[in-house]
C-alpha cells in the first residue's frame, strides 16, 4: 500500500479508449492506484449483477491490488457514496447512471466511474463538476461558467429553487418559471451555448430529466416554437434584479 493519498472527488476513466489501445491491464492499474491512494478507510468496488466479460477482466486485478475493498452491486452506488466510501463504479448501466446524476452529492463524493461510450448525460454531469480524468489527472474543463453571462447564471439559478418545491420543469410552475426565464433572456439579447447552459444547470443541481428538458426549451425558443405556459411567474423588474445580483459574481 502506497503512503501517498489523494484528495477525494469525482474521477472517471473512459474504458473504450484503453480497450482500443489494447491497454486494459494499464487501465486496471490506474483504477487500483486510485483505490489504494484513497484518503478514506472504507472502499467499495461496485459491479452489475450479471457479470460482463470486461468486468471479468477488470475485477480480479482490482481485488488483487486492493483485497480489503468490499464488492457490491452497482445498485448500492448512491448509498455507499453517501456513507463516505471511496467507490469504483464499473460500467454503470443507464438506470444506475441516472441515479448517480440525480442523487450523488458531488461536493462530498469520492467516486470513480468507468464509462461506456454514449452515456452523454453522465459524462456531462462529470464535466459540469470538474471531474478528474484518469490517468492524466487533469480536471474537466469548466470554462463554460465564464462563457455564460453572469445575468444568465443568476437567472437560471432561480428556477432550480422552484423545482425543489414543484417537482421539475416539465409541467406546472417549474415549467412556467424556466420557459418565461428563457424567453426573457432571449428577448433581451442574452446568448449562450445550449451545452454550456446545460452544464451549468448540472452544476446548480438540476436533475437529469430537467437538464434534458432545459435543452428542449432552449431549442424551441430559439426556433420561435410555441410553448404554452401558465400565469406570468416573473416580477416586472426581474431583469433589473438579475443584473444587480450578477454584479456580485
Amino acid at each position: 500500500m502506497t503512503d501517498f493519498t489523494r484528495e477525494p472527488g469525482l474521477y472517471y476513466l473512459s474504458w473504450n479508449e484503453w480497450a482500443a489501445m489494447g491497454e486494459q491491464r494499464s487501465a486496471v492499474g490506474f483504477l487500483a492506484n486510485w483505490l489504494e491512494t484513497s484518503p478514506r478507510p472504507d472502499k467499495s468496488i461496485l459491479v452489475s449483477p450479471k457479470s460482463s466479460e470486461v468486468e471479468e477482466q477488470t475485477l480480479p486485478g482490482l481485488l488483487a491490488c486492493c483485497p480489503d475493498a468490499e464488492t457490491e452491486y452497482l445498485s448500492q452506488t448512491v448509498s455507499k457514496v453517501a456513507a463516505g466510501h471511496s467507490v469504483i463504479a464499473l460500467y454503470p448501466e443507464e438506470k444506475i447512471a441516472e441515479s448517480i446524476v440525480d442523487r450523488v452529492d458531488p461536493t462530498t463524493a469520492d467516486l470513480c466511474i468507468t464509462l461506456w461510450p454514449g452515456f452523454d448525460q453522465l459524462e456531462m454531469w462529470l464535466e459540469a463538476h470538474g471531474a478528474i480524468q484518469l490517468p492524466s489527472g487533469m480536471p474537466a474543463d469548466t470554462s463554460f461558467i465564464e462563457r455564460l453571462d453572469p445575468v444568465v447564471r443568476v437567472a437560471i439559478a432561480r428556477p432550480h429553487d422552484v423545482m425543489s418545491e414543484h417537482g421539475g420543469i416539465r409541467n406546472g410552475r417549474g415549467k412556467d418559471e424556466i420557459v418565461q426565464t428563457l424567453r426573457l433572456l432571449h428577448k433581451n439579447g442574452y446568448t449562450y451555448r445550449r451545452h454550456d447552459l446545460q452544464l451549468f444547470a448540472y452544476r446548480l443541481g438540476y436533475r437529469q430529466r430537467d437538464v434534458e428538458q432545459l435543452g428542449t426549451y432552449v431549442d424551441s425558443i430559439r426556433e420561435n416554437r410555441r410553448l404554452q405556459t401558465g400565469p406570468d411567474r416573473l416580477r416586472p423588474d426581474i431583469l433589473d434584479l438579475w443584473k444587480s445580483e450578477a454584479e456580485d459574481l
